[in-house]
């Protein structure tokens, strides 16, 4: 039997990726409400998700620089008294030692009109003695093009697309990084979602975690006129306790869970992008967690894809994903064969068979 078409409904039904990062091209023919991407570290799964991250963005900041900047490919400047932060945006393409003329496409399959593409072009710098001067090989910058229904031989420049106002706007997007969520992170994301029924489904998710139950949570900040100052922390409300407690003391697992659902809440009609899934996520609660995930995600129309090289995190998301049967979970296996790097699918009953035979996905 024919496989059922890509859901028309996401906003990424399908993803093609090329020239980008460390990524010569990748297609993945389909992607579901939640994608989880398995393979091995170094792989390439992380820059799947900075791609979306791009694709989503829209090109109307510099999003990019942002994802350069994470990823260590930026250097400081000292000037004065001030220190400025430059990044490499030759890291943007797959041949960054040659990348002129060379051009980044992001979007979905066959749909030219939704594709984001950073074309590389030498820059020239001013010369007041020379009316011609040769092109700067260590210089350059991006000139970015959007297609959407129309197309400009002629693409213009970032300035100039900054200041229209006729492109679609920038997609909600959310990322929760390897790292566990630092009090800044909890901070603004619980200011999108507090005394709003998305509240409530956070202590639900923080309560996967934890040995205690979690009646109510608080953002709270310092008292007037004390002395050390400190940034505003998320307190908790044991059962049973007289005293509030900080949420990080119930430890990484939880302060995890409660991060993604905050995200989940507060990417709603967008994206939640989850690098290393499993990351705090104790085995036990893995499948309660990826049936929250799959849930809130449908509920709250988040297209979340994720990544992991945990193989009995991918077990559980496929079990998970066959219970769910009106909410479509897909794995894939990210592999590298030299150059080339493919998608693998694993429908979910494969997964499940493998998993039982300790077959590895990874």
């Amino acid at each position: 039997d024919a496989a059922p078409s890509p859901d028309q409904s996401l906003h990424l039904p399908s993803l093609v990726i090329k020239n980008f990062r460390g990524i010569n091209e990748l297609t993945i023919p389909r992607l579901g409400r939640v994608t989880l991407l398995a393979g091995k570290n170094g792989v390439g799964k992380t820059t799947v998700l900075d791609a979306v991250r791009v694709w989503a963005d829209r090109s109307l900041t510099t999003v990019f620089d942002a994802v350069l900047r994470e990823r260590g490919d930026a250097f400081s400047e000292v000037d004065g008294d001030r220190q400025k932060v430059f990044t490499d945006r030759l890291a943007l393409f797959a041949d960054r030692t040659n990348p002129t003329g060379s051009t980044i496409s992001i979007g979905p399959i066959d749909d030219p009109n939704f594709t984001i593409q950073i074309k590389q072009i030498p820059r020239r710098l001013p010369d007041p003695y020379a009316p011609n001067p040769p092109p700067m090989p260590h210089s350059h910058f991006i000139e970015l093009e959007r297609r959407f229904g129309q197309y400009d031989p002629k693409p213009p420049a970032i300035s100039d697309l900054l200041r229209t106002g006729s492109e679609p706007d920038a997609l909600n997007c959310n990322i929760l990084g390897p790292d566990g969520p630092d009090d800044e992170m909890i901070e603004r994301l619980w200011n999108k979602v507090a005394l709003r029924t998305h509240e409530d489904r956070a202590v639900e998710a923080l309560n996967l975690a934890t040995a205690d139950e979690v009646e109510r949570t608080a953002m709270i900040g310092p008292s007037s006129g004390d002395e050390e100052p400190y940034r505003r922390r998320m307190m908790v409300k044991v059962s049973g306790a007289e005293d509030p407690r900080p949420l990080r003391a119930l430890g990484e697992g939880a302060m995890r869970c409660f991060a993604t659902a905050l995200a989940l809440a507060a990417s709603t009609d967008g994206f939640l992008l989850i690098d290393e899934a499993e990351n705090g996520i104790h085995h036990s609660v893995q499948a309660k967690f990826w049936k929250m995930i799959l849930q809130t995600a449908h509920r709250n129309n988040v297209q979340v894809l994720a990544t992991t090289h945990s193989s009995d995190c991918a077990y559980r998301f496929g079990q998970v994903a066959s219970e769910l049967e009106d909410i479509e979970g897909i794995l894939y296996r990210i592999q590298r064969n030299g150059e080339r790097l493919r998608a693998v699918p694993y429908p979910e009953d494969q997964l499940v068979i493998a998993a039982e035979h300790g077959i590895e996905v990874r």
